[in-house]
């Protein structure tokens, strides 16, 4: 079995999906690494940052940031959050989580899953700058992983394999799409793709998603705790669910 690309996944996850229904045995347990990417120093250290998906013994999605020279970063001064998408439909995102310690890492990863089919890892790594921000990266998509999911009595196991994903501008002049690949959060669509908690397929606003917080201190007291919001058909008016982000 050939395993797509990312873009090849998200553009025809319906074919692909198809064509592996019809393989018996799909794919084995797997971990892939997307690019490990460089920054420019941030309140005095390099920084690398990498997505990673595995799909045995469960499905993680996964995002890391780290010191070049293995440098600690005070509390609140590293932040990650991870998303895992399934054929470009957002199914989990995780708000920033920053070191709560002295740290030279810090490390995310998804918990949940979306029924069998196609999966990556896209996230986003921030730090501090020392003064007034935290200055953000995106983290390289991985490649698209297989994951089949066990015998399970979750409305989620059950979504469908092959997924369509609608794009355009709704009646509202909300544009509305897949979230997966983009570079920033100002890049997505105002209407992101996302698998509901009882898998639906529907949008989240992309306001919902948050960002970075404002200081080490308000991050370090910031809630982690998992958050509902609106699944909306793609008039951006019509709820049709809900989505959580933990």
């Amino acid at each position: 079995m050939t395993r797509p690309s990312f873009k090849t996944a998200i553009a025809a996850g319906a074919l692909v999906s198809a064509a592996l229904l019809a393989t018996p045995g799909v794919a084995g347990a797997d971990t892939l690494t997307g690019w490990i990417g460089p920054t420019l120093p941030v309140n005095g250290n390099a920084l690398l940052h990498q997505s990673t998906i595995i799909n045995s013994p469960n499905l993680i999605a996964q995002s890391k940031v780290w010191t070049v020279t293995g440098a600690d970063v005070a509390p609140g001064g590293l932040g990650v959050r991870a998303r895992l998408f399934k054929s470009g439909a957002l199914c989990q995102a995780v708000d920033y989580r920053y070191n709560v310690k002295i740290a030279a890492e810090m490390q995310v990863g998804t918990t949940a899953e979306c029924g069998t089919g196609w999966y990556n890892s896209h996230g986003f790594v921030a730090a501090w700058n020392g003064t007034s921000s935290y200055k953000e990266f995106v983290t390289f998509p991985t490649d698209p992983l297989y994951f089949e999911v066990p015998a399970s009595p979750s409305a989620r196991a059950q979504v469908p394999e092959s997924i369509t994903i609608e794009s355009g501008v709704n009646g509202s002049g909300q544009s509305f799409g897949s979230g997966a690949g983009v570079e920033s959060d100002a890049d997505l669509p105002d209407l992101v793709a996302a698998i509901g908690t009882n898998g639906e397929i529907g949008y989240i606003k992309k306001t919902e998603l948050g960002g970075p917080a404002s200081s080490p201190e308000q991050a370090l007291a910031s809630n982690t705790g998992v958050r509902t919001v609106s699944l909306y058909d793609q008039d951006g008016h019509t709820v049709i669910g809900e989505f959580t982000v933990s």
